[in-house]
């Protein structure tokens, strides 16, 4: 991902024309990370001067920063039903599928012992009724 390392910036280099523009998130967040780790294979992000990084985590704002110049990313869950932006697929692949590349797992993690709220909420988390309310 040259663009998010600051190699290009600008679209040329990929199809299209002008400067890229990349709206980065702060690094305490966990997109961020992730990011990080998944798709720069641990690398920095760039530090050139079309990086604009934004000084809060949300996606709200990301998605308001972004100008038709610009780059950005966020999970799918929160990018999936927006009007005003567009999901990239990767090799052909779109990120509502399994095989897409850059997926990260989330696990519910709780204090043992367990309190009996928690139980009951891990015995609804894996019943047949929550995994077919999806």
């Amino acid at each position: 991902m040259d663009i998010f390392q600051g190699k290009i910036n600008n679209w040329s280099a990929v199809g299209g024309s002008g400067n890229i523009r990349v709206i980065n998130r702060p690094g305490i967040s966990g997109t961020y990370q992730v990011f990080q780790e998944l798709v720069l294979k641990g690398g920095n992000f760039g530090t050139t001067p079309n990086f604009t990084t934004m000084q809060t985590d949300g996606t709200t704002i990301l998605f308001q920063t972004l100008a038709t110049d610009c780059v950005g990313y966020a999970t799918y869950a929160q990018a999936a039903q927006q009007q005003t932006v567009q999901v990239v697929a990767i090799d052909g692949v779109m990120p509502d599928t399994s095989t897409y590349p850059y997926q990260r797992q989330l696990y519910y993690v709780y204090k043992n012992p367990a309190s009996p709220s928690v139980q009951s909420f891990l015995g609804y988390v894996v019943s047949a009724q929550a995994l077919t309310s999806q």
